[in-house]
């Protein structure tokens, strides 16, 4: 399909089918046009982003997911647990010295963690930076803690939000379908049940972004019915904030050393992902361009697909730096990025209120 009809056909509806059809064997600078005329269409030149601080509170994880390169078993001398102290002295100072705004914080699935840790993990953040947004843990986190401490997902998530938490990260939701989360996550929650608790933590009030972890073993059918199904959840409840599909990095996972991926997704499939999700979602939520997954060129690129966010500065992550991504960005260099491709950047908050134009 040329550019035009390809939009035509997004302003109408696609069915599943033609999406399938245009990832799986359209061709990536035509549905890059495409989503870039309906972007530029329906939500204008604006690229936004927040600026935050990434800080993991434990690297201890019983869910072993081929996937990461980042969780230590219980007992490995590497793994770690930080005090609610120590986080809160990180974030003050990433808010006293880098302005930043909101901290995006989760980990693993710590069997030695209580419900009294995170609140006052997320209470002492609080006080140190009362100015700052509080987003995480996951879904998957929710439901390994509710029933590690047997509660309902309504309390924990109740008990958090009276704690401080302000936004649930998206992580977690990898890709739906039930067979490729056998492959690639298969002791954490399923699809079905990461949009139950979404949906749940919505009706409460607390809004969370939405992820997709692709170029694994997903085929184009997979990506294309996670991506409805965002969509309808963003139609039930409108509490998603942002769409982030992240590029799966397989340096150091298990998926890696048994062979089953050999290498990154080439940037043409990112391009494609990246369009056919604005062409599936329209004006429904912004599009990440998750540049610590892809790298900082072709997230400039992504922003001629049908992205227009470029996520967070994301100082001191640590997931994706485990697999080698790069990791840390300043407000400058990601408005540089947005202004190469022609676009108008502006500094968000978690909400994605514009706190300014850069």
């Amino acid at each position: 399909m040329e550019p035009r009809e390809i939009v035509e056909a997004a302003l109408s509806g696609l069915s599943r089918g033609e999406a399938v059809e245009l990832l799986a064997e359209g061709d990536f600078m035509a549905l890059a046009k495409a989503a870039e005329e309906v972007t530029l269409k329906l939500w204008g030149d604006a690229v936004t982003f927040v600026n935050n601080v990434v800080i993991n509170y434990s690297n201890v994880c019983v869910a072993r997911c081929p996937i990461c390169a980042f969780y230590r078993p219980l007992g490995h001398p590497e793994a770690y647990t930080r005090r609610p102290e120590e986080v809160a002295k990180a974030v003050a100072e990433a808010s006293a010295r880098l302005g930043v705004t909101e901290l995006h914080i989760n980990g693993g699935f710590n069997p030695e963690l209580d419900i009294e840790y995170f609140e006052g993990l997320f209470r002492s953040v609080k006080r140190a930076a009362p100015g700052v947004a509080v987003k995480g843990p996951t879904m998957a986190e929710v439901d390994y803690y509710s029933r590690l401490w047997r509660m309902s997902w309504r309390e924990v998530l109740e008990r958090w939000k009276e704690a401080g938490l302000d936004a649930i990260s998206g992580g977690g939701a990898e890709i739906f379908a039930g067979e490729v989360r056998k492959a690639v996550s298969p002791h954490k929650i399923s699809g079905e049940e990461w949009l139950s608790i979404a949906e749940l933590a919505h009706r409460l009030g607390i809004p969370s972004n939405a992820t997709m972890l692709y170029g694994h073993v997903e085929r184009p059918e997979h990506v294309v019915d996670h991506i409805y199904r965002v969509r309808e959840l963003q139609e039930k409840t409108g509490g998603l904030l942002l769409f982030i599909p992240v590029k799966f990095n397989p340096l150091n996972t298990e998926l890696y050393a048994r062979g089953v991926v050999r290498g990154m997704a080439p940037a043409a499939y990112d391009v494609k992902v990246v369009a056919i999700a604005r062409l599936i979602l329209l004006d429904r939520l912004k599009v990440g361009a998750y540049w610590l997954s892809t790298g900082k060129r072709v997230a400039s690129t992504l922003l001629l697909a049908g992205a227009n966010d470029l996520v967070g500065t994301m100082y001191n992550e640590a997931v994706l730096t485990a697999a080698g991504a790069r990791h840390g960005a300043t407000a400058e260099e990601l408005a540089a990025l947005a202004r190469e491709a022609g676009r108008r950047p502006a500094l968000r908050d978690t909400f994605h209120r514009v706190l300014r134009w850069l």
